[in-house]
């Protein structure tokens, strides 16, 4: 693990060492930057990654207000500790506003200090970087988890932040782009190599936005689908069977996925309950058999969960399908991917297992995988 960069801005000599020491009592491995106002912070910060800042905000040339302001106005943003000698609830909700982590009055407590210092060292250096998963499947996780924090994205020389607190998103930054251009970015599927970062930080983003997640990636489905529409000309066609989606009703042909299901009802007969395939984001229903509306996203959910989860206990990742054993003599089959998900309800009681596991499911899925490449 590389050291992290602590950056110390601060005018007074004795606070300085004060804030070194506590450091140094971290017992974590840093390289410290100091300055002794903001206009000589600004010059480190362009030259240099912080991973966390300790501001000080009354200082001559640059105080750390102007500081804040200024990294605000360039869409700069990384962990500020507030050092001050003045009353806390004249400024402490102004502060708070600009997202910093904490306050603290002076004069300091050098354990507070330390803990402080340690406890967001240790967030950072244990973010989770995130492969195999899109960015949209990440934010479902995060919704379904209420999480707080930070979701670093770098697309190429393109760097941006999405700030979220209990699920949903409050702000955005990013290079060049407002946040709704940038959101676009960061989750059109189209778009590789992209570069995730999470920290779960409790930032204290103002909020400029108040979307959950789920409502993000459906927006934005829909203007990359309406770019997608323009650019090849391409028009909705309509078939029986209806979706709600997006506020509003469209309909989609897919004629090899409708062969799947009715191939599947074959082998079946009366051991398929229901089946469904659909997209991944989205949870759009494209096709099926006796299947309920919200099926899509709920499998979707426990899939984008599993893939996160299993990495982390030090497990292989989801393979090809898994399997529910669910009550009553029924089990769930789910088949993940790439962008599409085919899920199946089945009485285990009228078909053998190893018939199910060894010819039915490797026959479907090699179908499924023709299916969808064609």
């Amino acid at each position: 693990m590389a050291k992290q960069t602590i950056l110390i801005v601060e005018d007074d000599l004795k606070v300085v060492e004060l804030v070194k020491a506590a450091v140094e009592k971290t017992g974590m491995e840093c390289t410290i930057k100091i300055a002794y106002n903001g206009k000589e912070a600004l010059d480190i910060i362009e030259k240099e990654k912080i991973d966390l800042a300790l501001l000080d905000i009354h200082m001559p040339v640059m105080s750390g207000a102007q500081l804040l302001t200024e990294l605000c106005n360039q869409r700069i943003w990384f962990p500020i500790i507030i050092l001050t000698a003045y009353s806390v609830q004249e400024i402490r909700n102004k502060l708070l506003e600009y997202g910093i982590i904490d306050l603290l009055v002076k004069p300091l407590d050098i354990v507070v200090l330390k803990e402080k210092i340690k406890d967001v060292l240790q967030k950072s250096e244990h973010k989770d970087s995130i492969s195999g998963l899109s960015a949209a499947a990440i934010m479902q996780i995060l919704e379904m988890e209420k999480r707080t924090g930070i979701m670093n994205i770098k697309i190429k020389n393109r760097n941006g932040r999405i700030f979220f607190q209990q699920g949903k998103i409050v702000d955005v930054e990013a290079d060049g782009f407002s946040g709704e251009e940038a959101l676009e970015n960061f989750l059109d599927p189209t778009i590789e190599n992209k570069q995730i970062s999470i920290e779960y930080l409790d930032h204290h983003r103002k909020k400029k936005m108040n979307k959950s997640f789920t409502q993000v990636i459906l927006n934005i489905s829909r203007l990359i689908d309406e770019k997608n529409k323009y650019n090849h000309e391409e028009t909705v066609k309509t078939k029986p069977g209806k979706h709600w989606q997006l506020e509003k009703e469209v309909e989609i042909e897919h004629p090899q996925l409708d062969s799947l299901i009715e191939n599947l009802k074959k082998e079946l007969g009366d051991a398929l309950v229901s089946t469904a395939i659909w997209t991944v984001p989205g949870s759009q229903i494209v096709t099926g058999y006796k299947y309920q509306e919200d099926v899509g996203q709920v499998f979707t959910q426990i899939t984008l969960f599993t893939n996160n989860a299993l990495p982390k206990a030090k497990y292989p990742q989801l393979g090809k399908y898994y399997i529910f054993d669910l009550k009553d003599g029924k089990m769930s089959v789910t088949i993940p991917l790439d962008e599409y998900c085919w899920g199946m309800l089945i009485d285990s009681r009228q078909v053998a297992p190893e018939f199910l596991l060894k010819e039915i499911l490797p026959k479907q899925i090699t179908a499924f995988q023709q299916a969808i490449t064609s």
